[in-house]
Order: C-alpha cells, then structure tokens, then sequence
C-alpha cells in the first residue's frame, strides 16, 4: 500500500490497536539517464572479453561485488528468496542478480542454496550508478584496457554529468 501519511492514518484508526504493522517509508529514485546502464553494459563487455567471455557472469559479479546491496521484496514485505544448486550457475542468469545466502541443504538429492533477490541497476539512484560505473570502469583500467577502449569522449561527459547529480543527491547510497 502507498499511500499519504494523511490517508494512513485514516486507514490506520479503522483498524483493530492489536494489529502488527511493518511500515516502510516510500523513497523516490529520480530517474536516470539510460546511458548510464549504456556505458555500464559496454564496460562490462570490454571486461568479459578479456576473461571467459560471459557477459552475465561478469555483469553479476560486479553487481554483486560494487553494487547496492538492497533485495527486492515481495507485496507483503517478506525478501524474496529462490533455492538453487549450490554452484557459480546463478552468476550467469541473463535477469536476476542474486546474493548468495549461508543457508541451504538438499532438496530431491541435489545440494541447493538459499540466494535473496537484488534490486537491479535500473532501480539504482545516480549516485549509486556512478559508483558502479566508477568501481567498473577501475577494473577495467586495472585489467590493461586503455583509457581510449574505456573512456570515449561522450563517455567521460556522461561521468561528469552523473558525478555532478550524484553530489546533488548528497553521495547518498542505500
């Protein structure tokens, strides 16, 4: 339920005093510029090629290494869990980013583990993108891409243009 603080407590005052609620305050994400998951996507690309050339894998790495650590929920605010076999096969998916969770066991012979579900890049605020980008673009340059392969003219404008939002957002992350 999204709703003003006016509407909820009307809701609120119709409802029995013993009811357990579990609140959550609504945060607006001001939208972004597609070009920034653009340079994102073609960074992780110039990284893929130099190893195993799978772009998911890479893409999910660093997600899960430099990303926001925040995991989608369901509507009744319960994490979202997925229980899939304990190996590497879950960096690869196309769609999902998961987050590895200690927990498992078997289920029908085979040995799983309990992943939660990250939010993914498109739900990330400028200055949480920035820091991904940044994050990837080091480890690019740290891998011996050039500068030339990693930073194109249009490219450092964009990293100016979402440094410049991130410091109005006040550097906040989640």
């Amino acid at each position: 339920m999204q709703a003003t603080t006016k509407d909820l407590m009307l809701f609120l005052m119709q409802q029995p005093l013993e009811k357990e609620w579990l609140l959550e305050e609504f945060k607006e994400n001001k939208k972004r510029s597609l070009t920034a998951n653009n340079y994102f996507h073609r960074l992780v690309g110039l990284l893929a090629k130099g190893e195993d050339g799978s772009f998911f894998k890479k893409k999910n790495e660093l997600i899960l290494h430099y990303g926001v650590q925040q995991f989608e929920r369901n509507k009744d605010g319960t994490l979202i869990i997925e229980y899939l076999p304990d190996n590497d096969d879950y960096k690869k998916h196309e769609v999902k980013h998961y987050y590895p969770t200690q927990y498992g066991g078997e289920i029908r012979g085979v040995t799983v583990r309990a992943f939660l579900l990250l939010i993914g890049t498109h739900k990330y605020s400028s200055a949480e993108m920035t820091h991904l980008i940044e994050c990837t673009r080091n480890e690019c340059l740290g891998c011996g891409i050039s500068r030339e392969e990693v930073e194109t003219f249009e490219e450092k404008k964009l990293m100016e243009e979402l440094l410049k939002k991130a410091k109005e957002e006040g550097g906040k992350q989640k």
